[in-house]
């Protein structure tokens, strides 16, 4: 028989079917650690998910011109108000949702960039466009958690809901049912798709920039320095979306119909806010926005198991992983794996 042509019959069946069982086993695995990572570091950076949600809704931010002091100011409000506990509303729903969102986001990365036809070192808007279907796929499935955090976040004094079991079911008896949990979820899904199109392609250009230029060495130190280079973009591409996604989130509901009394849209909030703030209030909450999102990326590489340069090989100091390949730390070209740490080429 010849060799690597599967015997027939039933051992060929057995074969497949190990083969199959360990593929799902694999992709279980992958989104299980990647959300279970994700949830690690929105834990770390909850207070600054909370900053961002009041900045965006109550005035405070780099844009409006009545509230200097932007993060700093909002933040002591909140401790004076509410103490430290303020910064941690809503952290059950973030849990919850990156376990969802961010599991699927990532874990299931690889198999829909292998599905597109990306091979060892796939071109660069292969990974973007897997990225921005993964991304999408997991904001509107966590779309009522991400709902959920939002309201909880928004303000101070007494929590909207006990627990978010009970938020679902407040949520529900809005008007529109079990689709009021997908309120706010065109907003949602564009934020995904546009933070992908920024935040990995800065990544991977700011890391191929510092070590073509020999500024610094594959590592942590570098995986930070270019995950906060990617924030900044990020945080400048997606903010007005995330405002939107925030206003329409929390905007009141005519009980009804079950829509919202404030915006039709995400467009057609970002249009008022434009004609009744001004332009520059589309950035609100910016800074908090950046806070979070290199913080975030960093804080999940520590707990990742696909962390961009494996602790065990930087520590030995031997190689780092470019393209899905083991090249010499000498090597110059760049690496194309995410702040994530799974955006392998």
């Amino acid at each position: 028989m010849a060799a690597g042509i599967a015997p027939p019959g039933p051992a060929a069946a057995a074969v497949e079917a190990s083969r199959s069982s360990d593929e799902s086993a694999k992709l279980v695995r992958q989104v299980g650690l990647a959300g279970v990572s994700n949830a690690v570091a929105a834990s770390v950076t909850n207070p600054v998910d909370v900053l961002k949600v009041r900045m965006q809704l109550a005035g405070y931010g780099v844009a409006s011109p009545h509230e200097p002091g932007g993060v700093l100011r909002a933040a002591r409000r909140i401790l004076h108000e509410e103490g430290a506990a303020g910064f941690y509303r809503g952290l059950s729903a973030s849990l919850l949702r990156e376990m969802s969102y961010s599991g699927i986001r990532m874990g299931m990365y690889e198999p829909v960039k292998e599905a597109l036809g990306a091979g060892g070192r796939s071109p660069l808007a292969l990974k973007v466009l897997a990225g921005g279907i993964t991304g999408a796929a997991g904001s509107i499935l966590a779309n009522p958690l991400d709902l959920i955090k939002v309201r909880m976040q928004r303000a101070a004094g007494p929590p909207p809901y006990r627990s978010v079991a009970d938020a679902v079911v407040q949520i529900c008896r809005e008007g529109a049912g079990v689709r009021s949990l997908w309120r706010g979820s065109a907003p949602t899904v564009k934020r995904a798709a546009l933070l992908t199109a920024s935040q990995v392609p800065t990544y991977d250009h700011a890391k191929h920039l510092v070590l073509d230029a020999g500024y610094m060495q594959e590592g942590y130190m570098c995986h930070f320095a270019c995950c906060m280079v990617a924030g900044v973009v990020a945080a400048g591409v997606t903010s007005p979306v995330d405002l939107a996604k925030s206003r329409v989130m929390t905007q009141p509901v005519d009980p009804a119909s079950g829509r919202g009394t404030l915006y039709a849209g995400t467009f057609d909030c970002l249009a008022q806010v434009a004609r009744r703030e001004g332009p520059q209030a589309l950035f609100k909450g910016f800074n908090s926005q950046w806070l979070r999102i290199g913080p975030h990326t960093t804080s999940l590489s520590a707990v990742a198991p696909g962390a961009p340069a494996s602790r065990s090989r930087a520590r030995r100091g031997r190689v780092y992983l470019q393209g899905g390949r083991e090249r010499p730390r000498g090597s110059s070209r760049s690496c194309a794996s995410s702040s994530y740490g799974v955006w392998r080429a």
